[in-house]
């Protein structure tokens, strides 16, 4: 996971779910600031199936890990880990461990949940609880969106919804994240699993979401590669293909992040640097029918002309 400063990782040395260590790495020079070990295997989640890193706060203080799951799956028990980054371990001399248990808060739900998204200051956690009861190929991927108190450990006791679609059945896959600069609003687009595909626009401290149908998307042959960008400061979410592509990133959607509202990219524009590819074929037929005509009238009258 990225913060400002610091990435962590969370690794097992040794035998396998023994024990998990937290590294704190600082983002210019690779340097490990700070370093915590809890029992048990963890992971800093992810959010998305292009690896889209979430579990860190925007202030950076507060870090959510989750326990791999073990057989049989889905599990019936999940359990979360808060840790406070600002904390750091005690080294007491050799021979001696240091004590880093009291520096994470373990969080125990009954249910397969996993990480979503968590509000700036950490005081609100966001999970997906998943409702389907079985894996494989006939899982039909339904959820729902829960909020969590970090302090009580408790799930609020109501769905974070979408208020005009009370009674919409969340259903697909996340393909990609982005997240406001000040780290309220997280944007998820889904592929709605055989439906319409999706932005899931989610109000961290207003604890309140809002599902932007995107049907232009239906025919999309590659959803799993397209990839979510925030511009002008995060008034604009734009969706473009995947940077690897042949003719590179190009934007297909965009959408205000204030009104929500979608246009497509050859009417909204791309608000970037890119020049679109359509627009550079026809500069390329306007200059080339430039060149015929220069060479036509070079032919015809201006032959003898002195350079």
């Amino acid at each position: 996971m990225n913060g400002s400063e610091y990435r962590y990782v969370a690794i097992s040395p040794g035998t396998p779910g023994k024990v998990t260590v937290v590294s704190q790495i600082e983002r210019q020079g690779g340097r490990v600031s700070r370093w915590w070990y809890l029992p048990g295997s963890y992971y800093v989640p992810a959010v998305a199936y292009d690896g889209s890193g979430g579990g860190l706060s925007a202030n950076g203080r507060w870090l959510v890990l989750q326990r791999t799951p073990s057989p049989p799956l889905p599990p019936s028990m999940t359990r979360l880990v808060v840790l406070d980054t600002q904390r750091s371990l005690t080294y007491r001399g050799p021979g001696h461990l240091p004590r880093s248990r009291h520096l994470f808060s373990f969080i125990d739900l009954p249910g397969d949940f996993s990480f979503d998204a968590i509000s700036p200051d950490g005081s609100t956690i966001y999970l997906i609880h998943h409702l389907s009861k079985f894996w494989g190929p006939d899982y039909t991927a339904n959820y729902e969106v829960r909020a969590l108190d970090t302090a009580s450990g408790k799930l609020l006791p109501h769905p974070v919804i979408d208020p005009d679609e009370p009674d919409e059945q969340m259903t697909g896959l996340p393909v990609t994240r982005a997240m406001s600069p000040d780290g309220r609003w997280a944007y998820t687009l889904y592929n709605g699993n055989g439906k319409e595909p999706f932005v899931h626009a989610l109000d961290t401290v207003g604890r309140r979401a809002v599902c932007i149908d995107l049907p232009q998307l239906e025919h999309q042959r590659n959803l799993f590669r397209l990839k979510l960008r925030l511009e002008q400061s995060g008034r604009k979410l734009t969706v473009v293909t995947h940077p690897g592509a042949a003719h590179g990133s190009q934007p297909l959607l965009s959408i205000d992040t204030r009104s929500f509202a979608v246009e497509e990219a050859g009417l909204a524009g791309s608000g970037s640097s890119e020049v679109p590819w359509l627009a550079v074929g026809l500069a390329a037929l306007a200059a080339a029918a430039l060149l015929v005509l220069w060479r036509r009238r070079g032919r015809t009258g201006m032959e003898g002309k002195p350079a």
